[in-house]
């Protein structure tokens, strides 16, 4: 009987299950991609007319958080100096247009930089002497110069070509020097002098520290330093100043040190960046008006003629939590209040911003600034509020910001309340301190005596503890201490609490005041995760021993596998991964083909064999796990006839304790 030939198209769908086994933990280890390269010959020139490979594509411009063009926010040096046989490494930040990154998401960066010994004649840096990398370490051999130029493209696995964006950096001029120079003057700017400390893709979270130098033929290096890493972090090398994202704000302190190539003595220069969510806290006089206003780079919006956006402003109501809108049509970027009276004190404040480009939406909303209002007659309360996790502490705590709360854990609000006025007094005060919904009140203590207390139940979001019968005379004060137990904690959440007192002053006039606001981060102490299954899509049923990528949807950027690591003890783990049997259809009928781990650095048939796909350290958090389109689980097909069906498989995912 003679085979046919001509097969007909059919349907293979291959669909992968992903199971998982064992305790879940995984860190994405930030990697500086530097190589070194030894130059072999460089001409000594005092000026060159120089003629860039390509013509290079500038400084991003950025609108808020966004890029509105494609480019760098970090060139290498125009000029760079050392001393023979000293490296130097040249370091970049390249990223597209907010546009072209919604037409290409699933392309990645990949880098080739060029160089040249007299300016003109160019040719690719070797990949073996880091010419794909995104930083280039040079070590010169003889005194004299060479330039360099960064080509960065993005693509998945062929390219680039003409269609695929690309981005070129200016000429950088390696000067290597037969001498030391000194430093004599250093100084410190930033691009930002605010950034935002919640993540989105409409705000600016990271911002870069630049050192000016004299003399400009300084042949030493700088190195970069913060003081309250729990705010904000710095690279060492390159000065990328990032913000926290668990919405710790505060001032931190950025140190350039620059360090002699002669004698290894240092010189520093300071400046600050502040960090915060968008709004700052305002205090008025009753009868006065506040003035809240966007902080940040965020440029002008008018200048925008692609975007359509909208700023709006609302109120939060202190006791009820109540919102409304505040400011219509106006897309304003600072709102001021009516003027205000003693009613008004408490209140909250916040801007949503929404911006629409490229047919996406992208919305924020800042953190929400109390206003504060003061009396210039009757009372004048002063309350300072602070809360501590008893149980144990985290070392991102602050005096009203707790971190991985479980439950369980007691948590203690202390409150001092003073009325520092000279002239009238506070009567028959009650005291009201919101607390999570469920949790138990243990004690309550008033000037260190415990007192009776009531819980009020009504709400649905929490509960309210009072303190009835406080009087505040004249520079009169109380300390009240609230002990609580957490309820139980089924998903990660943030609770906020603003205390108040309320009362009458010597007129029989009512009188009420907010304190500060206190923050619990709660979270599970477990590792939360979900497996997305892998699908292959169709293919021919002689595949010819070909490799079959995955569908787009389980490609980077986009994760495998998702995970929350709640735990707040972070042990190591090892991820494993191994397939249970081979891939069949619902007749049993076997596919012709293997599934392969594929990394960098080796190549796994899963079958039969455990496959090592991340571990982390003792303290790291194990982060959501996505792979690039030539890398993870693939499909290699053997060069055998498959009937048609649909194919399934299980992974078995394995999370295993691992001792350091």
């Amino acid at each position: 009987m003679r085979k046919s030939t001509n097969f007909k198209k059919f349907l293979i769908c291959i669909i992968m299950f992903s199971f998982f086994a064992g305790r879940l933990v995984l860190k994405k280890n930030k990697e500086i991609e530097a190589a070194e390269i030894a130059t072999e010959v460089i001409d000594n020139r005092d000026e060159v007319n120089i003629v860039p490979k390509h013509e290079p594509t500038g400084d991003v411009k950025k609108f808020l958080g966004m890029w509105m063009t494609s480019g760098y926010s970090l060139q290498p040096e125009e000029h760079v100096y050392t001393i023979e046989g000293n490296p130097v490494t040249l370091y970049t930040d390249a990223g597209r247009a907010l546009v072209t990154k919604i037409l290409t998401f699933t392309s990645w960066q990949h880098y080739q930089w060029y160089e040249s010994s007299d300016g003109r004649t160019w040719s690719k840096v070797s990949d073996k002497n880091g010419g794909s990398n995104r930083n280039l370490t040079v070590t010169p051999k003889q005194v004299g110069v060479k330039y360099y130029q960064l080509r960065t493209a993005w693509y998945m696995l062929l390219g680039p070509s003409f269609l695929d964006p690309q981005v070129w950096t200016k000429v950088a001029t390696v000067h290597a020097l037969d001498s030391d120079v000194d430093i004599q003057d250093l100084s410190v700017t930033t691009d930002d002098d605010y950034i935002y400390n919640l993540e989105n893709e409409i705000t600016t979270t990271s911002t870069y520290a630049r050192a000016k130098i004299s003399p400009a033929d300084f042949t030493g290096t700088v190195k970069w330093s913060i003081d309250k890493p729990e705010i904000a972090t710095i690279d060492e090398d390159t000065g990328l100043i990032t913000a926290n994202n668990r919405a710790i704000t505060g001032e931190v302190k950025v140190t350039a040190t620059a360090i002699n190539s002669s004698d290894g003595s240092t010189k520093e220069a300071s400046t600050t960046v502040m960090v915060g969510g968008g709004l700052d806290d305002q205090t008025v006089y009753a009868g006065e008006s506040a003035t809240f206003k966007l902080l940040g780079n965020i440029g002008e919006f008018e200048e925008q003629e692609d975007l359509v956006y909208s700023i709006r402003w609302f109120k939060e109501d202190p006791i009820n939590h109540e919102q409304s809108e505040i400011e219509i049509g106006n897309n304003s970027v600072s709102h001021t209040t009516p003027v205000t009276t003693l009613d008004d004190d408490g209140t909250e404040i916040f801007a949503h911003i929404e911006v629409k480009s490229g047919g996406k939406k992208y919305e924020y909303d800042t953190n929400k600034a109390k206003l504060t209002v003061l009396s210039k007659d009757g009372p004048e309360i002063d309350i300072e509020d602070t809360l501590t996790n008893q149980t144990v502490s985290d070392r991102n705590d602050s005096p009203t910001m707790l971190f991985d709360v479980i439950g369980d854990d007691n948590v203690v609000y202390n409150t001092e309340i003073a009325n520092k006025s000279t002239g009238s007094r506070l009567k028959n005060a009650t005291y009201y301190l919101p607390i999570r919904k469920g949790s138990k009140v243990n004690e309550v203590l008033v000037d260190g005596t415990a007192v009776d207390f009531k819980i009020n139940t009504d709400s649905k979001s929490e509960d309210v503890v009072e303190i009835s019968d406080l009087n505040f005379g004249i520079n009169q004060s109380h300390a009240i201490e609230v002990s609580t137990t957490i309820s139980d904690v089924n998903k990660r959440e943030t609770y906020r609490s603003t205390g108040y007192v309320h009362g009458v002053d010597d007129n029989g006039s009512a009188y009420q005041k907010f304190g500060d606001t206190r923050t619990i981060n709660l979270i599970t102490n477990k590792l939360e995760y979900s497996v997305n299954d892998i699908d292959y899509g169709n293919i021919k049923p002689i595949a010819n021993e070909k490799l079959i990528y995955r569908q787009a949807e389980t490609n980077w950027p986009n994760n495998i596998l998702e995970i929350d690591d709640m735990r707040r003890n972070k042990t190591a783990l090892k991820l494993f991964l191994s397939q249970e049997a081979p891939l069949k259809d619902d007749q049993e009928n076997e596919l012709q083909g293997h599934l392969k781990y594929i990394n960098d650095d080796s190549e796994l048939d899963l079958l039969g064999n455990t496959a090592l796909v991340s571990e982390t350290a003792g303290g790291q958090m194990m982060n959501s796990l996505s792979w690039r389109t030539d890398k993870g689980v693939l499909l290699e097909m053997n060069n055998k006839l498959n009937k048609s069906g649909t194919y399934h498989a299980k992974l078995d995912w394995t999370f295993v304790d691992s001792v350091e």
